[in-house]
């Protein structure tokens, strides 16, 4: 049993990482050529910040020098590398300290500096009518630009600046130094009381004091000195713009990867979220059509199938047909209608090619638009505007007289009605009887009949006409429809939604699992994705 999970846990974990490499393989090109665009921004960007130079002087305290106040509590002795922490602590604070920046800041007359006269970004954001003087902008340009640190656990401490001029950050590092040795001594002088400090060296001497013996720098280890002047750096500290740059393009392909790999989740569980939310299979997905004239290409829109036989939209279309004919029950006259939740879903479109493609089958079809509203399929595919299907009833002729016949594929057009008034209300015409036996007429005569009905919530009449369907097509844009909307579309079919026998998804991005997917694909996709949850939420 453990075996065989085993072997299951491992077969899900290679085919999750064939999926991944698939997401990854079809949006190579973007995943490959932001992290290059944005690692090059990134270097465009550091480019203009101007270099930094750092210096660094090296003085060694004595934390032997500190002796406990009179005015403290007695509390046992604590460890020598306690003392000699709090100590090095304790003169890390003072370096460090408003009064001695304040000195520096005089001896070295920052206040007419420029560089030290800016204030950062954070400091003008945080307070922007804040009008300090001169000398504490410049102690805060310093403190900002100045670093203190104990070498790892011994007693030295590095003391480091930072400015736009090497020389200036050197003579800068070394003032801080002096003037905290000044500090000492003076300190010194005036305590005449102090207890002598013990001749014995700590454990941090003695190792600092092997190693002045190993350069030959041997000196006496008694109270802080000054053990390496700052000198001036030859090479800018920062900015690293390579490092910078690397690490936003290797930071930016991580990105890439991730956002490659959701968004073929998104795809790969694109049919089970519909099947859950519409309770009907899926039956397929039809990508996105678009044209630079809308007006010129309606007509080969409405018959894509025919002008674009390999398109990915004509196979979806072929899909579709085959799956209608599995779930189709027997071998009579059916009845097919396609239907959409909104409008520009594309559910007429897709009703047009279903019948182009079987009628060039060889299937005897008729292709009826009752959208009575709109009108799209008659505008589309008749601009003439001839009577249709309601004119006929109206009048109480025969609606084989307005049939209209394709000579190419074969296929039989209705239109749904002329450009003349039509005194007939609406939807009390479509249950009227002269409607029900029209198309009773209509099944007699043609095998496959495929209608073209309005949106389910903008009008009554699909729920109608799905009284008179054998088999009903879902179509929704599965990236602009709020699916609350979809789903409250397909109840209103209410007992007829057994008749449902499939949902296509339209406006699904062109995308091939064998290729690479195109920057504007890409694009529409992180789109769509995106624009999904605020639309879900709203709705």
């Amino acid at each position: 049993m453990a075996e065989h999970s085993a072997r299951a846990d491992h077969h899900r974990f290679r085919s999750a990482l064939a999926d991944a490499k698939v997401a990854v393989i079809k949006r190579a090109k973007a995943v490959a050529l932001f992290p290059v665009v944005m690692g090059l921004i990134a270097w465009a960007v550091v480019a203009f910040v101007p270099d930094r130079y750092a210096a660094f002087v090296l003085i060694q305290v004595d934390p032997g020098q500190a002796m406990p106040s009179a005015d403290e509590p007695k509390t046992p002795p604590p460890a020598a590398f306690e003392l000699e922490r709090r100590e090095v602590e304790k003169q890390v604070e003072r370096m460090t300290s408003p009064a001695l920046l304040d000195n520096v800041v005089t001896a070295m007359d920052l206040t007419a500096d420029p560089e030290f006269q800016s204030r950062s970004w954070l400091s003008r954001l945080m307070s922007p009518l804040d009008n300090s003087d001169p000398r504490a902008i410049a102690r805060e340009a310093l403190e900002t630009r100045l670093s203190v640190r104990r070498v790892h656990n011994s007693s030295l401490i590095n003391i480091g600046i930072s400015s736009q001029d090497a020389a200036k950050a050197a003579k800068i590092a070394n003032a801080v130094a002096a003037r905290y040795i000044a500090e000492l001594l003076s300190e010194a002088t005036a305590n005449s009381s102090a207890e002598k400090r013990s001749a014995e060296p700590t454990a941090s001497e003695k190792v600092f004091a092997s190693l002045l013996d190993r350069y030959g720098l041997t000196r006496t280890l008694t109270g802080s000195r000054i053990v390496e002047a700052a000198k001036i750096p030859d090479v800018p500290a920062g900015p690293k713009r390579v490092r910078i740059a690397e690490t936003v393009a290797m930071s930016t392909l991580l990105l890439m990867l991730m956002l490659a790999v959701l968004l073929e989740r998104d795809t790969r569980l694109r049919t089970r979220k519909v099947e859950q939310m519409l309770a009907c299979p899926h039956m397929t997905s039809l990508p996105a059509v678009t044209h630079d004239d809308e007006a010129t290409n309606a007509m080969r829109r409405a018959r894509l199938i025919i002008a674009e036989p390999g398109c990915r939209y004509a196979e979806a279309v072929r899909a579709a047909c085959d799956a209608l004919k599995a779930r189709a029950n027997g071998d009579g006259p059916r009845v097919i209608l396609t239907v959409s939740a909104l409008t520009g879903e594309g559910a007429e479109p897709f009703a047009s090619n279903i019948a182009h493609h079987l009628a060039v089958d060889g299937q005897k079809t008729l292709l009826v638009d009752c959208d009575f509203h709109a009108k799209v399929l008659s505008r589309e595919l008749t601009p003439h505007a001839p009577p249709g299907l309601l004119d006929q009833i109206a009048s109480h002729a025969p609606v084989e007289n307005v049939i209209l016949r394709d000579n190419l594929t074969g296929l039989h057009f209705l239109p749904s009605c002329g450009s003349a008034p039509i005194p007939l209300a609406m939807p009390s015409a479509l249950r009227s009887v002269a409607f029900t036996a029209a198309f009773q007429h209509l099944k007699a005569r043609f095998p496959t009949i495929i209608i073209s009905a309005p949106p389910l919530l903008e009008a009554d009449d699909a729920q109608i006409l799905a009284d008179l369907a054998d088999q009903i097509v879902f179509l929704t844009a599965w990236h602009r429809t709020p699916r609350a909307l979809a789903k409250k579309a397909v109840a209103l079919l209410e007992a007829n939604q057994r008749k449902i026998a499939g949902a296509v998804l339209a406006d699904i991005s062109d995308d091939r699992d064998a290729g690479f997917m195109t920057f504007s694909a890409m694009f529409n996709e992180i789109r769509r994705a995106a624009r999904l949850p605020a639309i879900d939420h709203a709705a």
